[in-house]
């Protein structure tokens, strides 16, 4: 599977803004798609971070996440999160986003993270949980959505 970065394909971030926004931003009163498509200009960049890496099938992207600064801002300590991971509904199921989360896990080593935290709306942890992500505790996301926020620790790079 090829990955690439928004930074290195900036024509696709309407394509992303979209799934986004179609996915979790218009449940936020007020949230517009060009709202949305604004958030994700924080990742045009080149190496650092934050960043968010997209799969493609030739020149198609098929499924994103991001890895990302403060999702949650009451634990201004917990520096680094997973999130928006998507995957276009004809490619689930096939490892996809497993595969991309390691991919960005592996990055984020590179940069010298220790610890990511995601939120998810699975409260057993799903995915994240089979990936070795812990459960810390309940929360409600802004829209009025119940979260369980998790945690993993990265080993040291090298």
């Amino acid at each position: 599977m090829k990955f690439l970065t928004l930074s290195q394909a900036p024509q696709l971030m309407p394509t992303v803004a979209h799934w986004y926004f179609d996915t979790w931003g218009a449940r936020v009163p007020g949230h517009t798609f060009d709202d949305e498509q604004q958030r994700l200009e924080v990742f045009l960049h080149d190496n650092e971070l934050p960043m968010l890496l997209m799969a493609m099938q030739d020149d198609t992207p098929i499924a994103a996440a991001q890895l990302k600064f403060h999702e949650r801002t009451e634990h201004p300590q917990r520096l680094h999160w997973l999130g928006g991971v998507f995957v276009t509904p004809e490619h689930r199921g096939h490892d996809l986003a497993s595969e991309m989360i390691e991919t960005l896990m592996q990055k984020a080593r590179g940069y010298g993270v220790r610890e990511v935290f995601l939120q998810t709306e699975h409260d057993d942890g799903g995915l994240y949980k089979r990936l070795g992500w812990e459960p810390l505790e309940r929360q409600t996301h802004r829209t009025g959505v119940p979260v369980r926020i998790m945690r993993r620790v990265l080993p040291l790079a090298g």
